[in-house]
């Protein structure tokens, strides 16, 4: 993510004044039609921190490798099974901060929630793992925004909409543009059930490429 002498080569590639354009973290030549790196999920346009190897990141889920997380919506529930879930789902305070941990529908995160993901191997949820941000975890909410209604869009147009919405929605929350920044966005799009049952929305988060924990917030931070 840092400006480097082949940043130039990336956006000529974003401005289509080339048919391919190379990720600077992995080197994987990708079609010029698509926003992000089919190997390492780097987004197009973006340059790796200063200091990192220029691997392709080992994600822990192929979800998170590729930054990318499909969202559904929660089946309804009843009795001990919802009642359980009350007992362990996260809270907040009067102003709205999450002040216990626990588990938190999707839907319901907010700009400036900290959560990690669940333990699986899916490459959909419903949930996360809501945390105060003084905890340890991964992830930050930075931004969320419905897509206009219609059909269900391709991944390449979802992808058009977090290139167009999330990259300015980074700068002004961490402070800092995307392609100068050691962040990196993972972002969470709905399936096609979930689209088609009115839930349009794309949310945008901040996390370490690197996946280290995070300790405290990230907005304003400027790194």
């Amino acid at each position: 993510m840092r400006a480097t002498p082949l940043k130039d080569r990336v956006l000529a590639a974003q401005n289509g004044l080339m048919d391919r354009w190379t990720c600077l973290r992995c080197f994987t030549a990708n079609d010029d039609s698509v926003m992000e790196c089919t190997n390492c999920g780097l987004l197009r346009g973006a340059t790796p921190p200063a200091g990192t190897e220029q691997v392709p990141v080992q994600g822990a889920r192929a979800g998170r490798a590729r930054g990318i997380l499909r969202r559904f919506l929660p089946l309804l529930i009843f009795g001990a099974i919802a009642f359980g879930g009350y007992l362990f789902a996260a809270q907040r305070g009067d102003n709205g901060e999450i002040t216990q941990g626990g588990s938190l529908p999707i839907a319901d995160v907010r700009v400036g929630d900290c959560f990690d993901l669940p333990e699986s191997e899916s490459e959909e949820t419903n949930t996360v793992d809501a945390r105060p941000c003084d905890e340890a975890h991964q992830f930050e909410m930075m931004f969320a925004s419905d897509m206009p209604a219609g059909d269900y869009p391709a991944e390449s147009t979802f992808e058009a909409f977090v290139a167009d919405a999330c990259l300015p929605a980074f700068e002004a929350y961490v402070g800092l543009a995307y392609e100068d920044s050691g962040l990196d966005i993972f972002w969470f799009y709905p399936t096609e059930d979930s689209w088609n049952a009115d839930d349009q929305s794309v949310q945008c988060a901040v996390y370490d490429p690197l996946e280290s924990e995070l300790t405290e917030s990230v907005e304003h931070a400027n790194r």
